[in-house]
Order: structure tokens, then sequence, then C-alpha cells
């Protein structure tokens, strides 16, 4: 996957996260009347598991992806890699993806209510019920969750992949990589006697070689 890749990858998990986050707050301070008299919600959390399980496998692909990624790459190229992933990681350019991730935020919570809204009435309730808010606050609160989660998720990210990285590392040089008394053992152990390499007839197991003859 290239940097694009992770790039949307990384979005649509804040996105998910951030719809998931924001939606049931706003609901509740809608049903406990902070906005008025007004019809906002559909009075149901039911969307909110659902939609927490998949912004936590989105978070996991992305972080299982860009180790695999980063581990995949060899030596010096592994190293250079490394440095510049951390450096330049999801939390040093989340800012020009603000608007898509919003975007996307919102295709998420209109999915998500209208979903919810067909499973608990039958039908979509239509209007901004999907919103649980009137519609300048409702952008605003989950504006404000957007840029949050994206920069919270964004560092959680990167520390749970230079962990992944690091793991990776640890189990392939521990598991993986023969030390060098390891492979210096495996080679005597496949590598033919000098006497036998003279002699094969010497190397049998359990056989004498045969008798000198004398003149």
């Amino acid at each position: 996957m290239d940097r694009a890749g992770f790039r949307r990858l990384f979005y649509f998990a804040v996105a998910v996260s951030a719809a998931t986050l924001a939606d049931p707050l706003v609901e509740a301070a809608s049903n406990a009347g902070w906005f008025g008299s007004g019809s906002y919600t559909d009075h149901s959390n039911l969307d909110v598991i659902p939609a927490l399980l998949t912004s936590s496998g989105l978070a996991l692909l992305y972080v299982f992806l860009r180790a695999r990624a980063l581990v995949a790459a060899r030596p010096p190229a592994f190293a250079r890699r490394l440095r510049a992933s951390f450096r330049d990681g999801a939390s040093k350019s989340v800012l020009p993806l603000l608007p898509w991730i919003f975007a996307a935020q919102l295709g998420v919570l209109y999915g998500m209510e209208t979903i919810e809204q067909i499973v608990v009435a039958g039908h979509p309730l239509g209007g901004a019920v999907w919103l649980g808010a009137p519609l300048a606050i409702a952008l605003a609160l989950h504006g404000a969750a957007c840029v949050l989660v994206a920069y919270a998720l964004a560092r959680a990210l990167d520390a749970l992949t230079h962990a992944a990285v690091h793991l990776a590392q640890f189990v392939r040089t521990v598991f993986l990589r023969p030390s060098r008394e390891q492979r210096r053992a495996a080679q005597l152990w496949h590598a033919r006697p000098a006497a036998a390499r003279r002699n094969p007839l010497a190397s049998r197991a359990g056989k004498r070689a045969p008798p000198f003859r004398f003149a």
C-alpha cells in the first residue's frame, strides 16, 4: 500500500471513530432537552456498537499494514523508512486531511442513523433527525469531535505502529534469525568429515574400515 492508501485508510478510521464518539453524546444532549423541544433523535443508540467495532477494525488494519510495510523494507532502506515514517507520521499531517475526514464523518453518521432508524422505526425518519441536534450546533459539535479524534488517533496509531515494528523486529531477530554459533553448528552438522571425504567406507556407522593388506 502506498502513502495515499495509508492516508485514505487513516481518515476513514478517524471518520468512523469520530462519528461513533460524537453521535451518542449529541443525542444524549438532545434527549435531555438542551436544544429545545424539537425532536432531533430517534431515542436509540443501537448503531454505536457496530460502529465502534468497525472503527477499531480499521485502526488495527492501519497499524498492521503500516508496520508490515516498514518491516518488509530491507536495511538500510528499512532504517530510512522507519525514521521518515515516525518523523512524518499521521500526527504530522492531519491538518490537510481534516476536510476530507469531516465529509466522510458526516457520511458515516448519516449511514449509521439511517440504518438505525430503519431497524428501530421500520423506515427513515427524514429531515435532520440523523444529525441529532439543530444544524449549526450539530456541525459544530461533530466538527470538534473530528479535530480531537483525528489528532488523538494519529498519535495513538503512530505509537502502536512503532511498538508493532519493534515487536516484529524482536521476534524476527530472536526466532527467525539464527545466531552465528547456531549457523556454525548447522554447518558442522551437515558438513562431511574430512576422513569421510578421503575414504567413504570409513564413515559408515557401526562398520570398521577394511583391514590393511600385508605384503
